[in-house]
Formats: C-alpha cells, structure tokens, sequence
C-alpha cells in the first residue's frame, strides 16, 4: 500500500494534532473493517498530521488492530511521530464489567501497551467514569495513574465520559487535592444538537485540566445520511429532528448540477463541530482512508470557513441549507441522554 503525500495540519501548543483518530471505529460497531482497511486508516491519517490515536480494549478489537497498523507502518512512522490514547476500567457494556482496582489498572496498562507494541502510552483515562463510584475513581484507579506517571509509563492521565457533571466533579476533587487532570475527553456534548461542553471548558480550565478533547462531531453516527446504529441512545423526538436535516440536505443534492458542489449532513456537521477552538482536540471516528481524508477535508475546511466568511459558506444555498439545520436542532442544544443506561 502507499500513503497519500503529507496534508496541512499542524501540532497545536498542548503538543497534540487539534484533530484526532477515533479508532473505535474499527471495533466493528459501525460496520466490518478488515486490517488493511485500517492500516490504510492510520496512514491516511498519520500522513495528513492526525497523529493523535484514540482507542480502549473496550472497543473490542481495536487496540489490537492499531497495533498491528503501527507495526507495518513504524519504518515510515516511529513510535515518535505519533500519539496513542487509550483506556482503562471499562471492559464491557455492563456495570459488572468495570475493574478500577489498582492491580486491575497496573495490568490494564501494560496489556494495552503490549498490543500497541510501545513501552509507554501518551495518554490513559479511566474510561466511563460515570458508571462506577466516584471514589473507586479519585481514590484508587487516578492515584494508581498518577504513580505510573511518575514512573514515566504514561505521559498524561486522565478521564473520560457522557455526563459533564461527573466530569466537572472529578477535576475539581484532583484540583483541591494538588493533582489536578492532565486530559479529560467529553463525548457526544459538542456537535450539531448539543453544545453543552462549550459551558463546561471554563470550569474545567479553572480545574487544573490541561487538555481537552472533545470527541464524535456526528455523535456517534447520528448526524449522517445513514442515520444512527440501531443501539444509539438519542430519543426519537431527536432522531426525527436529525432527519428531517438529512432529508432537507437530500433534497437540495437532487437539485444540484455540480457533483463536486454536493452537501452532506455529516459534512455540515464535522464544519460546525471543529469551528469550536475552545477545546484542545477534536476526535473523529473513521475506518477507512477515504473517512480519514473526508474528516481532514472537513477540518481544514472548517478553519478556511471561519477564517474566511465568519463561518457562513460561500454558496449561498448550502448557508440556507445550514443555516435551516440548526435552527432545526436548536430545542435539543442542551438535550442529553440518561448515562449510565437503565440495563447497563
């Protein structure tokens, strides 16, 4: 396989990409990917500078097909090119599945660094803080995190989940106790329907974390033509609201002459999502090379928009098409669902 010749995007001052690989997506749960699929992925996106990878052993193989990506690609791409975020604590759906124990934690680590063939991970979070007890999370499973730091296994440490509340309420119990976050990741809370993270990123600031990443612009497949997995949690009042969109765009695709001047929703919404620069990262899933350089088109596009026309676009009929999506999504801008789920 080759590589696409290197893109625009640059590291921003935390020493991240501002966009980042999800390779949760190559779980499976949005559809099959093979291996060489997801090689392709992480060239694409190792090439075009998204050198921020985000995975879990949560997402049931992905840890292990990133690793084995990065193997076939470490003469072209070293160890220090590129950064790995995965995580720890959640190893399956249900409440029952989650281990923060410390010894849990400490094997955690060092299975994770096995299948991504690296003696050190950049970032480690404790994964879906909000279905366990608050304690298990700043007594045992951060301070375990915090001493592998200190040891120079892992570079930074960190959180991740649904509800921003219990985001807010760990950092601020690190920040009383002098061991502040260094990265906290918010899922599903900066996109089309939901803007909620944007009032939370001073809190968190004024908390000690450092990094911030926000990740799924399309809200785990919502915000696409396809429309959402059977397992997404969105309420049907939300799903119809985000069709109606994906027809509005449809609609206005049948009637247009250039296919190079074609909208799509998901595209509209990675735009709008990575206009947002109070966050320090921005992750999107994708499984394939072309997904990979579609999220890279629609981030740089993003910064030429804003810079350029104060977000608007310049075909006047895509800027009323977009215009008239979130105005459609405005009642659930503040919209979130129930996290954990009632069977989890």
């Amino acid at each position: 396989m080759t590589c696409s010749d290197p893109k625009h995007i640059s590291i921003n001052q935390k020493r991240f990409s501002p966009l980042a690989l999800g390779c949760g997506a190559f779980s499976g749960a949005y559809g099959p990917v093979s291996q060489d699929a997801v090689t392709g992925a992480v060239c694409e996106a190792l090439d075009s500078g998204v050198t921020l990878l985000d995975t879990s052993p949560y997402y049931n193989d992905s840890e292990i097909k990133l690793g084995k990506a990065l193997k076939v690609l470490e003469p072209k791409f070293p160890r220090s090119s590129y950064k790995i975020c995965t995580k720890l604590g959640r190893y399956g759906y249900h409440k029952a599945d989650f281990d923060y124990s410390a010894a849990r934690v400490v094997s955690s680590v060092q299975e994770s660094m096995r299948r991504l063939h690296t003696s050190y991970l950049d970032i480690m979070l404790c994964h879906d803080v909000e279905f366990v007890d608050l304690l298990q999370v700043v007594d045992v499973a951060l301070p375990q995190l915090f001493d592998l730091k200190e040891k120079g296994v892992i570079r930074y440490v960190g959180i991740s989940g649904y509800p921003l509340e219990v985001l807010l309420e760990i950092a601020q119990i690190q920040s009383k106790r002098g061991n502040p976050l260094d990265a906290c990741l918010s899922y599903c809370n900066l996109n089309l329907h939901c803007q909620l993270l944007e009032e939370y990123v001073p809190r968190l600031r004024a908390a000690g974390v450092n990094t911030i990443i926000a990740a799924s612009p399309l809200s785990m497949g919502l915000l696409s033509e396809e429309g959402p997995p059977d397992w997404h949690p969105a309420s049907p009042e939300l799903r119809q609201a985000v069709k109606k969109c994906a027809d509005l765009v449809h609609s206005y695709n049948v009637f247009c002459d250039h296919p190079s001047s074609k909208a799509s929703l998901a595209g509209i919404a990675e735009n709008y999502a990575f206009s947002y620069d109070s966050v320090d990262v921005h992750l999107v899933g994708a499984k394939t090379a072309s997904e990979v350089k579609d999220a890279v088109a629609a981030y740089l596009r993003s910064r030429a928009l804003k810079a350029i026309s104060a977000g608007s676009y310049p075909d006047p009929v895509v800027d009323r098409i977009y215009k008239q999506i979130v105005e459609n999504l405005r009642p659930f801008s503040r919209y979130t669902w129930v996290s954990p789920p009632s069977d989890a």
